[in-house]
């Protein structure tokens, strides 16, 4: 990653936010998702036709907590059997993934091509904006999934509700940094500058809109199956139903062309 930090440095950052929780378990929130069951129960059928177990890559997977529960839900709702990887930049999550049965490989995203082929699921949740050569990750991904496999991508919106009212006061968008120090740039009242010293940066570079996610995932061959909106907030959840691309994250579920 092009940052005056190390990437191992840059990626354990993470840890921090795992424990104070700030944002949602995108695993859990996305294996809870109707329109997602129903997917893995009609790839499911399609995989069982020529195999016996599927394989499922989480990049970006940290300690592999979340990976282990998505590929059982994987294998719940395909009734296959489900062999899981992790890969993640940071060595620090080799023990905890491997303690979890599940196997690890360190690469670097930006230049290592991911050195496997066959692949019928990858996710990368709250990875992608850390990332800043998406196109050779993308790229790296739809050369190792299978041609009826499954790429699932969340992220922050940057264009969100509450951004967007924020920028009208001329106030920096939630969760882009412009500092590898802290977080309280550009937020001007006392209130919201006093709110942002809690969190520290977590390397978000890349900021998306629903649109701009789409768009290149598309251009890197994938086709868009579908798209949501993610809502943190419990007070604006009506938003997922209603402006998806209004939403404080999104998911983008695609398939290889």
């Amino acid at each position: 990653m092009r940052s005056q930090t190390t990437p191992e440095k840059f990626w354990d950052k993470r840890e921090r936010y795992q424990m104070t929780q700030m944002t949602p378990h995108r695993y859990e929130e996305i294996s809870s998702m109707q329109p997602i069951k129903k997917l893995f129960t009609m790839k499911g059928k399609q995989w069982k036709e020529n195999r016996q177990q599927i394989d499922y890559v989480d990049i970006g997977c940290s300690d592999c907590k979340g990976a282990k529960e998505f590929a059982s839900f994987i294998e719940k709702t395909s009734r296959i059997q489900v062999r899981t990887t992790g890969l993640d930049a940071s060595d620090k999550c080799e023990v905890s993934c491997r303690k979890r049965g599940i196997d690890f490989l360190k690469i670097d995203l930006n230049s290592q091509a991911i050195p496997l082929r066959d692949i019928q699921i990858f996710t990368l949740f709250e990875t992608i904006e850390h990332v800043f050569e998406t196109d050779f990750l993308l790229q790296s991904i739809r050369k190792a999934i299978s041609q009826n496999g499954i790429l699932l991508v969340t992220t922050l919106n940057v264009v969100s509700l509450k951004n967007r009212i924020l920028v009208l006061f001329g106030i920096q968008p939630l969760n882009t940094e412009v500092s590898t120090q802290k977080l309280t740039y550009g937020y001007r009242f006392k209130y919201l500058k006093q709110k942002m010293e809690v969190w520290k940066p977590a390397g978000h570079i890349r900021p998306f809109t629903l649109h701009s996610l789409c768009e290149l995932i598309e251009d890197n061959g994938f086709r868009i199956i579908s798209c949501y909106g993610l809502e943190n907030w419990r007070m604006l959840k009506f938003l997922e139903v209603v402006a998806k691309s209004m939403c404080t994250g999104i998911l983008v579920v695609a398939q290889p062309v």
